[in-house]
């Protein structure tokens, strides 16, 4: 079959390789891939600060996936050839460690997370345990399922779990690619006030039809809203920090984003204000659940921006310099059929 493999630190693209089809082994189910969605942590792994993610590698990344089964393992129940399936990555929420880490971090299910400790989605089939599936609704596309497994269920947790957001909060969305723009929605579902941020004006308009009352490119702007909550989805070093600055006392800031691997933070502001800095990574199987049910009700639909599976690392480069308007995804399965 046909895959985009990571083959180690100092290799700025991903490789097309040809790998033998996985062969499901017990308690595993393997799925062809319909969709895979791109995460901004993929740009981390490439680019050297997040390989520390992986468990191993030459291994083909792609963490957001959905698909079909096609094959059993010995014990799978629950499952059928046939099934509509998305993969989870946290199984619960008393697993409380990072999917992003050693295997030892990760519980019962440790070393299974596809795209980081085994091959995921980048390809035109992966295998996954199966006690890491669920069944996407009918009314749920794979593009959007795929892209939910993360990019939705993340900013679900950070937006109701994390940050607490209530009727009535001001909520400020610091980013307003795929990750922020279903932030923003979330928020706005909440019943918030909801204020966007992005250097890239190109996102507002998404936003606005999202429910953000009205976006800025300097985080500064926030300042005379007096935002109850800020979630940093970009993660840029200099953003929490700016948000902080921006931020009213009592203020919680919630830190998403991984776009740099350091951050250096004003003391005074962020002391003396008493600002209630939390940080937040992608959700549980309840969580997802509950993101599924608001899509296939109509309340939430992701912006999704289709790419070439050929073009992956085209797609890699558009989320290096923020120009992404919506979560990318591609289609494995379609490029193979051509």
């Amino acid at each position: 079959m046909r895959a985009m493999q990571f083959v180690g630190p100092g290799q700025p693209l991903l490789v097309p390789v040809e790998v033998p089809d996985p062969v499901a082994k017990p308690g595993w189910v393997v799925i062809d891939v319909e969709a895979a969605g791109m995460c901004h942590s993929d740009v981390g792994i490439v680019d050297g600060p997040g390989v520390g993610w992986l468990s191993h590698y030459p291994i083909i990344l792609g963490h957001e996936v959905a698909g079909v089964v096609s094959s059993l393992g010995e014990g799978v129940t629950g499952f059928e050839i046939g099934d509509r399936v998305a993969v989870c990555l946290r199984q619960g929420r008393d697993e409380d460690y990072a999917v992003l880490g050693p295997d030892t971090h990760l519980g019962p299910n440790g070393g299974s997370a596809p795209g980081l400790h085994v091959d995921g989605g980048y390809a035109e089939k992966c295998m996954v345990r199966a006690s890491r599936l669920m069944h996407i609704p009918d009314d749920v596309s794979f593009e959007v399922a795929a892209v939910t497994t993360d990019a939705v269920v993340t900013a679900f947790a950070a937006v109701r779990t994390t940050a607490d957001v209530r009727l009535g909060d001001t909520v400020a969305i610091i980013g307003l690619g795929g990750l922020g723009l279903n932030g923003a929605r979330i928020a706005h579902l909440c019943g918030a006030k909801v204020y966007g941020v992005d250097t890239n004006e190109a996102t507002f308009p998404k936003a606005l039809e999202a429910g953000v009352r009205e976006c800025f490119t300097d985080i500064s702007a926030l300042k005379a809203l007096k935002p109850s909550v800020i979630i940093d989805f970009a993660g840029m070093g200099v953003t929490t920090d700016a948000a902080i600055k921006a931020a009213p006392p009592e203020c919680r800031v919630i830190l998403v984003g991984l776009g740099s691997h350091q951050m250096t933070l004003a003391t005074s502001p962020f002391v003396t204000k008493k600002v209630k800095l939390l940080s937040s990574l992608g959700g549980t199987r309840e969580d997802l659940a509950l993101a599924f049910d608001q899509i296939a009700s109509g309340n939430l639909l992701p912006a999704v921006q289709e790419f070439a599976f050929e073009d992956i690392n085209g797609a890699l480069e558009m989320l290096r310099e923020g120009k992404a308007t919506g979560r990318l995804f591609t289609r494995p399965r379609a490029a193979a059929s051509q």
